[in-house]
């Protein structure tokens, strides 16, 4: 049974990157990195450099118990859908999700193209990610008591279809501490579908207030107080990235066009703000689905809800769907693909149509079409990822309600470079970064031993060998592992003013075919 845990407040939410300083990455080759970097193995501009290597983009697990968050009982306030159009942080060892509740009126509002009412923020938290507990927090009426996990909106009538979250431990303000945008219909909106998003502070994660320019009382949100401009946008990641703060998500025409101006169905756009308050009325253009071509939406190749996003530091990582259109409800589907942005603005997949994770299949719970939220976490050696579903066969029906899952993968598995043949010579040459970050290089990479080897050598901007790191100075590494240290045969640190520094890394060894390098992070702590 559920128990009250509205007293609990975690220590300050881990840092994305797992333990590595957050940084700022020109997007080009001559990047310059002056805190902790990841180099993934799928990013061509961490990693521009190769020699008879391949990538391998790996799929994850879909977790054995899922879906770990059902949807509600009858009667509660998600007995339709537990919808993960949402967020978690993890919070002194608590994971914390805020979703969509949706009940069968609320499923009937949108049917009838009524209004976005019965669908709520709610509240669920777990001690591993896995089990999860839906607490009473006894902060708002529903259906004659209080017994529920519903989240205090300030006002009430602040409901939609998905939030977005943001956990600041660091600002000044207690009372801005969490930030949610939250998906809204305005009270001008021609048209039913049209929604945009406002801005909600809190202290706890529990109670929240809506501040939008004109501090609008009630749900009629006018055009004159809109943070964002007013235009239909259905939001889906939310980061901050140099200081700015940015809110992700779909628009098609006539809100959005191809950079030529054809009209367009699902595209990536972005709005930004500094103050999280007043957002700008310029946006970007941020990713097109791979061989897109201008048609009515739902009909081609489109980018669904892009992207939930994982700030790294000098990356982010991001999910959206896949999705294939038809004119046929039965002939839809959408699975998962990946993203990644170098400069916080525009983002790529790493291999063009590249599926991360499939749909499933007919008669399973996440048949034929999954939702992303904001939901990535490292535990121990292994990288959870929580995702949704929507059956797009029948984007109606009481018997395809919602429901959170569990992806899990080894810690950064999303793709590997290996060599192509073991006879042959085999390298990469990295962007560059701070030389001071090279005394704590750590490896992620699998199929090391006495005869598969990586060799790391340290060259400079020109990639002219950096004395006592290179040569017969380089560092060996032959042990497995997802955060196995590289350790310089001298002791001290790289000297002072060195300058920038690239990476040189060796496939060495008659097995060498067999490494899967999967990330090296510079700046460890």
């Amino acid at each position: 049974m559920p128990i009250s845990r509205r007293g609990f407040l975690g220590s300050a939410a881990l840092a994305g990157a797992a333990g590595f300083a957050n940084s700022s990455t020109r997007a080009n080759d001559g990047a310059i990195a002056t805190t902790g970097v990841t180099l993934f193995a799928f990013d061509d501009v961490s990693i521009p450099h190769r020699r008879n290597l391949r990538l391998n983009m790996h799929q994850p697990q879909k977790h054995p118990a899922n879906p770990v968050l059902p949807h509600g009982k009858p009667g509660e306030p998600d007995e339709y859908r537990a919808q993960f159009y949402g967020s978690i942080v993890r919070e002194g060892g608590r994971f914390r999700m805020w979703y969509i509740a949706g009940d069968n009126d609320g499923m009937q509002t949108v049917a009838n193209k009524t209004a976005y009412f019965g669908w709520r923020a709610a509240y669920a938290e777990s001690e591993d990610g896995i089990h999860w507990n839906k607490p009473y927090l006894g902060l708002v009426e529903y259906r004659g008591n209080r017994r529920n996990n519903l989240l205090k909106i300030d006002p009430p009538d602040v409901t939609g279809l998905t939030l977005v979250l943001l956990h600041e431990p660091e600002d000044p303000d207690p009372k801005r501490r969490y930030k949610m945008m939250h998906q809204i219909r305005w009270a001008e909106a021609p048209a039913f579908g049209w929604t945009t998003s406002v801005p909600l502070f809190s202290r706890d994660g529990y109670e929240w207030k809506l501040e939008t320019k004109g501090a609008p009382q009630n749900y009629a949100i006018s055009t004159n107080d809109m943070p964002l401009p007013p235009e239909h946008t259905e939001q889906s990641g939310l980061y901050k990235w140099q200081g700015m703060y940015y809110l992700t998500g779909q628009q098609l025409s006539p809100w959005a066009y191809l950079a030529d101006g054809s009209e367009c169905g699902r595209i990536m756009t972005s709005f930004r703000s500094s103050d999280f308050v007043n957002w700008k009325q310029s946006k970007t253009l941020n990713y097109v689905r791979h061989g897109y071509v201008s048609m009515p939406q739902a009909l081609g190749k489109e980018s669904h809800s892009p992207a939930s996003v994982w700030n790294r530091g000098n990356v982010l990582l991001g999910l959206h769907g896949l999705w294939n259109g038809a004119p046929n409800l039965a002939d839809r589907t959408m699975p998962m693909g990946l993203l990644i942005s170098n400069d916080g603005l525009h983002f790529r997949e790493p291999v063009p149509d590249s599926v991360f994770v499939p749909h499933g299949e007919d008669g399973a719970w996440d048949a034929r079409g999954l939702l992303s939220g904001q939901e990535f976490e490292h535990v121990g050696d292994l990288t959870y990822i929580w995702y949704g579903t929507w059956n797009l066969s029948e984007p109606r029906s009481e018997n395809t309600p919602g429901a959170v899952g569990l992806l899990t993968m080894r810690r950064d598995g999303f793709g590997s470079l290996s060599p192509m043949s073991a006879g042959a010579p085999a390298e990469l040459v990295t962007c560059t970064f701070d030389a001071g970050l090279a005394d704590r290089l750590v490896v992620n990479a699998d199929g090391l031993g006495n005869d598969a080897r990586l060799r790391i050598e340290l060259v400079d901007e020109l990639e002219r060998p950096v004395a006592g790191f290179s040569g017969d100075r380089a560092a060996l590494v032959a042990d497995s592992g997802v955060l196995t240290p590289v350790r310089w045969p001298q002791s001290g640190p790289v000297p002072a003013g060195t300058g920038p520094v690239r990476l040189q890394v060796t496939f060495e060894g008659s097995r060498s075919d067999r490494i899967q390098l999967y990330a090296v992070y510079a700046g460890a702590t």
